[in-house]
């Protein structure tokens, strides 16, 4: 990569093909120094290439000019753990009331339950939450497997190098 805009073009490939990639994996995949991702990171944001969310210490990054909102917030949603272990349970059982996934998930739930209704994955109506068009989630799912794998695997490696 020797201009700064095929430099760029690199990076925002990698958030295109990987939505709610974090900070150190655009870093591992490009091999570019943190100074060189964090400026062009910055560059995109501004140019309203990229937008970025927030999750817990992680920054997730997201092409600014999708197509697929849903496939966004699901890359965001399926990177939290708590979140994930909803998605799937509710993949299972089809339909579930809040407690019983409080039971299954835990007592953050509740919280992770209104996050997915408001980025409109589940619907909660008197009580009993299901997902919101499964077949279009298992298809962005079957989609996205190979990279939200790496990317699981990939956050796993930073954890391990935050505790040594």
């Amino acid at each position: 990569m020797t201009s700064g805009s095929s430099t760029r073009e690199s990076i925002l490939n990698v958030i295109r093909e990987n939505p709610g990639i974090h900070f150190r994996a655009i870093q591992r995949v490009t091999g570019l120094a943190t100074g060189h991702v964090e400026y062009h990171l910055y560059q995109l944001e501004k140019d309203g290439q990229i937008t970025v969310r927030k999750d817990g210490r992680f920054k997730r990054y997201f092409p600014y000019a999708t197509s697929d909102p849903v496939r966004n917030n699901l890359g965001f949603h399926l990177r939290s753990r708590n979140n994930r272990e909803i998605i799937f349970y509710l993949f299972r059982k089809r339909e579930s009331t809040i407690e019983e996934i409080i039971d299954k998930c835990g007592n953050k739930s509740k919280d992770s339950l209104n996050e997915l209704q408001n980025d409109n994955i589940v619907i909660i109506s008197k009580g009993i939450c299901t997902l919101r068009n499964p077949e279009s989630l298992r298809e962005v799912i079957k989609k996205s497997k190979k990279s939200f794998l790496e990317e699981l695997a990939e956050s796993l490696i930073d954890i391990l190098d935050e505790k040594l």
